[in-house]
């Protein structure tokens, strides 16, 4: 009896080491198999060609999250799409987040930005990280998108490549130097509520052009930007 019990402990002591071997190797095999899916690396999604494509951008930034950073948003757009981070920013305004306080300043701050380093001729755009560190509850953000999904569904229907010549090459930096103009006035204009959105929709019309490539919204921008400033002057002057 005494034999046969101590033949069962001999029998159970060898089976530790052995099934702590096999949960090690597994182990190993585990951490190997997910360092070889962190290094996998990710194929970039194709930037947004309409105003729709964008927002499907923004409401992917802010799934499963509480608040959604300007960092996000630019990792999901793609930092090499000038058309559409220059549609971001100006689409923000437009919404009621312009109803933030200072937060059309911040997005003027990144449509300078955007516009300077375009007529620079950067390929890939930089944003400042003080401005893309800044948070939105996506809450805010949801009720932004439902404002904005029924024009954009309607936008998008007259979006087309046309008048190519307006939207590529000297037609973009001039469509730059337009909204950095542009962009300058709505700080000042900040002083009266939601007066920034209008300015923002104009650059938004030349955004537009740019993403879609239709030089016929980059005319649409030209004739608004002039009834603007013509506006502001005949304000300012009588």
């Amino acid at each position: 009896m005494g034999v046969w019990m101590r033949r069962e402990v001999a029998a159970g002591d060898g089976d530790g080491p052995s099934q702590a071997r096999r949960g090690l190797s597994r182990d190993l095999i585990a951490r190997a198999f997910q360092g070889t899916m962190r290094r996998r690396p990710t194929v970039p999604q194709p930037p947004p060609c309409n105003l729709g494509g964008l927002l499907d951008c923004i409401e992917e930034a802010c799934a499963n999250a509480e608040t959604v950073s300007g960092q996000a948003i630019l990792n999901q757009i793609g930092q090499r799409s000038f058309g559409a981070l220059l549609l971001l920013p100006a689409i923000i305004v437009v919404s009621p987040l312009s109803g933030i306080i200072f937060l059309p300043t911040v997005m003027t701050v990144i449509i300078v930005a955007i516009c300077g380093q375009m007529l620079l001729g950067r390929r890939e755009f930089w944003v400042p990280r003080a401005v893309t560190g800044r948070s939105v509850p996506c809450r805010r953000v949801h009720q932004a998108l439902g404002f904005l999904r029924p024009p954009a569904r309607i936008i998008d229907r007259v979006l087309k490549p046309r008048l190519v010549a307006l939207t590529q090459g000297v037609g973009t930096h001039i469509i730059a130097l337009a909204c950095l103009l542009l962009a300058l006035l709505m700080p000042p204009m900040e002083m009266v509520p939601f007066t920034t959105s209008i300015v923002a929709g104009v650059i938004s019309v030349f955004a537009l052009a740019l993403v879609s490539n239709d030089g016929l919204m980059a005319l649409l921008g030209y004739g608004l930007s002039l009834a603007l400033v013509g506006t502001l002057g005949s304000l300012f002057l009588f």
